[in-house]
């Protein structure tokens, strides 16, 4: 029985810690200190409020040395009531009333307000109670607001970007003890933005709070005049003490410094490359002259934004997203031209008597006759050795491809040694991989860089053969075509950088389109192979078109036919390089769809 009393006690005293450390973090103290000068119209109204809220503990009221009955109304009330001999200012009055003031929250609140509710002064404190927030400033309808569009809101977008508030002036607004008791309040109209600058500046969480309506007196031009003179004098003063004035002349003018010599930099490469008329000396000289001026002001930048980021009083994290949001442009501006000028710089060569730098690119292609297809960028590709066992294939990225009118599986004669054309492996978008014959009789090494542009030049005068519509081409495994299910044709073309009128070549069996590839046609003989045995020899030329091939091969009717094409690079092969169309039929059976219709040679 005695075991079970003391775990019953065990779980009462945690139930009672878990309540106290509620209370604890909900119940913190709330004083509230209300600012007057003669505002005897308006001032019960407001006691009325506050007096009404339970988590307040203590209202103290300090009178700013009013001349009408504002200080009678106050002590009235059985509030704590400071007073002022003369007037002070706003500021002078909440540092009167902090210092008097014993709550671990102080929320202030102003005394003209001739309609205040319980649940606005509430909405104020809660996110602070909550633990959401360390200081709380409000935002509400109210029919004026000039010094706040005309002189806040823009010093504040200029010096303090990060600042996103509607309100900035508000008036009314909570923070925790701790942070207030840090900085030092201003003595008039200055006061409201002062605590929100602090706040920023020292990394406080600072939340808007929207309170709905609310209506203070009107004041006067003059008032509105002073009133603007103080909120500008103190965003000035905030932004030369948090070095924000600094961070936009001096900085600022550093980095625009630094953007011209980049610039400098980035126009002479252009110059020593790109730029024909440009005289090597001169584009050598703006590029001196750029890396002088980039250096020189590189120095500085680092010394100011390093006096900037050690200042006390200022959170190094909030410094340093202040930095960002004034510069953000012109940091990216420094990081595109340093990556323009990497770019340029593109592969370097080094050889025991020289050093050759040649700016690679890659190659955007807009096609013109294929609308289904997309805007593709490709290049530059690198050479690099075969893999292990990969004597007879070389393996290359789908972009090469596309520019060399191929596709895996085809097959490329260099030399006389056939090798298959297969994907690269998984990464290597870059690299084209090719045994070393191949590497020595197309004259190139490992480590070369080719752009887009020229990789038809490395593969001129290549025999390429297209198996065009085979699925098991596409294996890597798979070296020939042996087994096929259907009918299939092998086209024999050459690379060629050269662009002539191209004919569209179209090869039919039993009435279906099995193969459609464009290509040159020149004055010469053509050669075509059926099941790779040679059939027939044909006499072409650039004016050849129609029907130029009609057989029955085992109960398949060929026909190829050729119709007129755009211009293009792809040349057939005649009889003297290879074959011009191998068609390849199952001798199993016909195609799906085939027809009986037989033509004689």
């Amino acid at each position: 029985m005695s075991i079970s009393w003391v775990i019953f006690a065990i779980l009462i005293s945690l139930i009672l810690g878990l309540n106290s450390n509620k209370t604890k973090n909900i119940n913190k103290s709330v004083s509230i200190v209300i600012p007057a000068y003669n505002e005897e119209k308006t001032l019960q109204n407001v006691l009325n409020t506050v007096k009404k809220i339970k988590c307040i503990s203590e209202i103290i009221l300090v009178d700013d040395g009013s001349s009408d009955n504002t200080y009678k109304i106050a002590c009235e009330n059985n509030i704590t009531v400071l007073r002022h001999l003369k007037n002070k200012g706003k500021g002078s009055a909440m540092k009167t009333g902090l210092k008097k003031a014993t709550g671990d929250i102080i929320l202030f609140l102003d005394a003209d307000l001739k309609e205040i509710h319980e649940s606005q002064v509430i909405a104020i404190l809660d996110p602070i109670l909550k633990g959401n927030a360390d200081i709380t400033k409000t935002k509400f309808k109210r029919e004026a607001g000039r010094v706040t569009e005309l002189t806040a809101k823009p010093l504040l977008q200029f010096f303090f970007p990060e600042l996103n508030f509607e309100q900035p002036l508000s008036g009314q607004f909570a923070a925790i003890r701790n942070f207030l008791d840090k900085i030092d309040l201003e003595k008039d109209y200055g006061v409201d933005i002062g605590i929100v600058l602090d706040a920023d500046a020292l990394g406080m969480r600072i939340v808007e709070v929207d309170i709905g309506n609310i209506f203070h007196d009107m004041s006067t031009l003059q008032e509105l005049n002073y009133m603007a003179n103080e909120v500008v004098r103190t965003i000035v003063d905030r932004a030369m003490h948090y070095g924000r004035i600094t961070m936009m002349d001096d900085l600022g003018n550093a980095i625009r410094m630094e953007i011209m010599g980049l610039s400098l930099i980035s126009l002479g490469i252009f110059g020593v490359f790109f730029i024909k008329y440009l005289p090597l000396i001169i584009a050598e000289l703006i590029i001196v002259i750029g890396i002088i001026i980039s250096a020189l002001y590189l120095i500085r930048i680092a010394k100011m934004s390093l006096k900037i980021y050690n200042q006390n009083k200022i959170s190094k994290r909030q410094t340093f997203n202040s930095f960002i949001h004034m510069h953000f442009p012109v940091v990216i501006s420094i990081i595109v031209l340093l990556v323009m000028i990497t770019t340029l710089l593109g592969s370097v060569t080094i050889s025991d008597n020289e050093i050759s730098i040649e700016p690679t690119s890659k190659n955007l292609i807009i096609p013109t006759q294929t609308p289904s297809r997309g805007m593709d960028v490709r290049g530059p590709y690198t050479i690099e050795s075969a893999l292990e066992h990969d004597e007879h294939i070389i393996r290359l990225p789908e972009s090469s491809l596309n520019t060399l009118e191929a596709d895996y599986g085809d097959y490329m004669y260099i030399n006389n040694t056939r090798y298959q054309l297969e994907q690269p492996v998984s990464s290597e978008t870059d690299l084209i991989r090719m045994p070393l014959d191949a590497r020595e009789k197309l004259n190139t090494a490992t480590g070369t860089i080719i752009r887009d542009s020229n990789l038809k030049n490395l593969f001129k005068g290549m025999y390429l053969i297209k198996n065009l519509d085979s699925e098991d081409r596409r294996n890597p495994d798979t070296i020939t075509n042996n087994s096929l299910n259907d009918t299939y044709a092998s086209i024999g073309t050459i690379v060629s950088t050269d662009t002539n009128p191209e004919k569209i070549l179209k090869v039919y069996a039993n009435n279906t389109l099995i193969c459609e590839t464009p290509g040159t046609i020149s004055n010469n003989q053509y050669s075509i192979y059926i099941n790779g045995i040679s059939y027939k020899t044909l006499k072409l030329n650039n004016n050849s078109t129609g029907e130029i091939f009609n057989t029955t091969y085992k109960n398949t009717t060929i026909k190829v036919e050729l119709e007129e094409g755009k211009n293009g690079t792809n040349t057939f092969a005649n009889s003297t390089i290879g074959r011009f169309i191998n068609i390849h039929i199952n001798d199993h059976g016909n195609i799906t769809n085939a027809t009986n219709t037989t033509k004689s040679n």
